[in-house]
């Protein structure tokens, strides 16, 4: 899932998905040396080697670009498949793939710290991580319907246990979760929550 901006049409070139990527890697690179408060969107701009105008043309603000930084590095795969099990496993595998980048620790750190201490931008990463949770729960509110999961499952807890072991693992181990681990993870989250086995 992406939350990049569309520019308006009529509005001269179109934007170039390499100038995007050349900001995000500055931007993340920025973040990670000098912390939210120590990064501007001119030293974004000189950093990518791109005019400052380039940079404000596509966002207006610095929470605006962290967001879609964060969401470049941290990018989540949602399907629906019809199958819960293989729809969790390229969720979490997509989320254990960001979290692997180089310097996703530090960046994620950084990030958590300037949340804490920022309403305007704990405000836009709450509706970030709010549609997230959303559009899981969306497939998950399907495979429950289809009979896939149990009808008391708590699909907001099992999306918690989901993503809140993954971060874990990151932040607090210093590890990025591998793929296996990341399908580990699913297949132990499932075991409480299938329905039981017609043979049982």
């Amino acid at each position: 899932m992406s939350v990049a901006k569309v520019e308006g049409k009529g509005r001269g070139r179109p934007r170039l998905q390499a100038t995007d990527q050349a900001i995000f890697d500055a931007a993340a690179d920025l973040i990670r040396e000098r912390g939210y408060d120590g990064f501007s969107m001119a030293a974004v701009a000189d950093r990518a080697g791109v005019a400052k105008t380039t940079v404000y043309r596509r966002w207006p603000s610095r929470s605006h670009l962290v967001l879609d930084t964060l969401t470049s590095v941290m990018r989540v795969a949602i399907f629906d498949s019809g199958n819960v099990r293989a729809d969790l496993y390229a969720f979490a595998r997509t989320l254990a793939a960001g979290m692997r980048v180089p310097g996703s620790r530090r960046l994620v750190a950084e990030l958590t710290l300037a949340v804490a201490q920022r309403p305007e931008l704990a405000d836009a990463f709450s509706r970030l991580y709010a549609q997230r949770r959303a559009d899981a729960q969306t497939m998950l509110e399907r495979a429950q319907g289809a009979g896939e999961l149990r009808p008391g499952v708590d699909l907001d807890l099992l999306v918690d246990q989901l993503t809140g072991a993954l971060h874990y693992r990151m932040l607090l181990r210093g590890e990025g979760p591998t793929d296996a681990y990341a399908e580990r993870l699913v297949d132990s989250i499932l075991e409480g929550a299938l329905p039981p086995s017609p043979d049982v």
